[in-house]
């Protein structure tokens, strides 16, 4: 298995890699999320991605395009209710189906976990939709616990 830092010439393969996980959100979400109709989907939301700096994109390959990590530098001024701190949150991280349970996301993690201990970052943080529990035991398994929960009330507006 191989990790390499994405490309700007990889927006359309992100895109297409983003596919199998946008589904899952918008299966259980319809109303939240759209669903994927092309691979290109996404292919703007992406560019974007590559160029900003703070941005790090990684994709595994094994030996073809498996999945992907989206990191971002998250710095927090001190303010009258909290302590200044700089963290590194995981955007968005997608492992094919088919290469799911061979360690790709674990290597994926772990190359997020090796960068914010290169930029000296304090923390890794995620967030996780309720329904997700595979997501919620993969991440527990890497060390990651629940610190923060989130809640919401709809309206009868929802469609």
């Amino acid at each position: 298995m191989n990790i390499r830092q994405a490309k700007k010439e990889d927006a359309r393969l992100l895109s297409r890699l983003s596919m199998s996980v946008q589904r899952l959100h918008a299966e259980a979400f319809p109303d939240v999320f759209k669903f994927p109709e092309q691979d290109d989907y996404a292919l703007s939301a992406f560019e974007k991605f590559l160029a900003d700096p703070e941005v790090y994109i990684y994709i595994a390959e094994d030996p073809q395009p498996a999945g992907y990590i989206i990191c971002q530098e998250v710095h927090r001024t001190e303010n009258p209710f909290t302590v200044a701190r700089s963290h590194l949150y995981i955007d968005q991280i997608s492992v094919e189906p088919d290469f799911q349970g061979r360690g790709i996301g674990k290597a994926l993690v772990t190359n997020a976990a090796q960068l914010a201990e290169q930029k000296g970052l304090s923390a890794i943080v995620l967030n996780s939709w309720a329904f997700n529990q595979k997501a919620h035991t993969f991440f527990q398994s890497q060390g990651y616990e629940i610190y923060n929960v989130r809640m919401w009330k709809r309206s009868n507006n929802t469609p």
